[in-house]
């Protein structure tokens, strides 16, 4: 699959979630700028470039109703807020290219309150939960990257349903709260190996990097550090396969 048929591929199966639970908005349409899928294409198109994904990065939902009607009148885009403000910082320090990555959610469907933060209105439906697991497996399928990275507690825990080996490290947000604990190697997700890292949510990094403990090569490393070496050896690795 060529670079630019990725997002349309992925969003004529978005109906895969349906129903949406209460306070749970449908993404009609997809915008073609740089933008976490759904609402957007999940490429970085602030360059020329056909590189085909090998990065998943996945947050834990869109947005809200208000924003993203806002981005549909072109009023905002996503690349606006710190989460693509932080992110780029980020991956800039751990020499991660903007172009490698596909950019999603966990959920589906935009939140019908005024907030954007915490936990997603649809977590309280089990059944929702397991067609967006469903979904988010078809997603690591088509997508087929070795290294996921994931952004905050929600985006690591539902993850982590879908792998024995990370069903345990990583419940109860211990991905980002337990030393060390942040990169995993050889986790099986429908018998493929991929290497993923759990980071702080990049709107919420200034608060919460501080508790992030890496240890590598015999060196303890801390906050912003950590989570910059955690990319670096995740990298180190996904470079000697490919």
């Amino acid at each position: 699959m060529e670079r630019n048929d990725l997002p349309n591929y992925l969003f004529d199966k978005i109906a895969l979630v349906e129903p949406y639970p209460e306070k749970v908005a449908p993404t009609r349409k997809r915008l073609d700028i740089t933008a976490f899928f759904p609402g957007g294409s999940g490429l970085w198109m602030e360059d020329e470039t056909d590189i085909i994904p090998d990065i998943l990065v996945l947050g834990q939902d869109f947005s809200n109703v208000v924003e993203y009607e806002s981005m549909m009148r072109n009023e905002s885009t996503d690349l606006d807020g710190p989460t693509w403000r932080e992110l780029i910082k980020l991956f800039s320090s751990a020499s991660i290219d903007l172009k490698r990555c596909f950019y999603s959610n966990v959920f589906i469907g935009l939140r019908e309150s005024k907030s954007m933060v915490g936990r997603f209105p649809g977590f309280k439906d089990k059944e929702f939960v397991k067609r967006n697991l469903e979904f988010l497996r078809e997603q690591i399928s088509i997508v087929r990257p070795n290294l996921v990275i994931t952004l905050g507690r929600p985006a690591s825990e539902m993850l982590s349903k879908l792998s024995d080996d990370l069903m345990i490290d990583w419940k109860d947000g211990k991905a980002l709260s337990k030393p060390n604990n942040g990169l995993k190697h050889d986790i099986k997700i429908e018998n493929i190996p991929y290497s993923c890292v759990a980071l702080e949510h990049p709107s919420m990094r200034n608060s919460n990097v501080r508790r992030r403990v890496h240890y590598s090569d015999g060196i303890e490393y801390f906050g912003n550090e950590a989570e910059i070496k955690m990319l670096k050896d995740a990298m180190i690795i996904f470079d000697k396969i490919n």
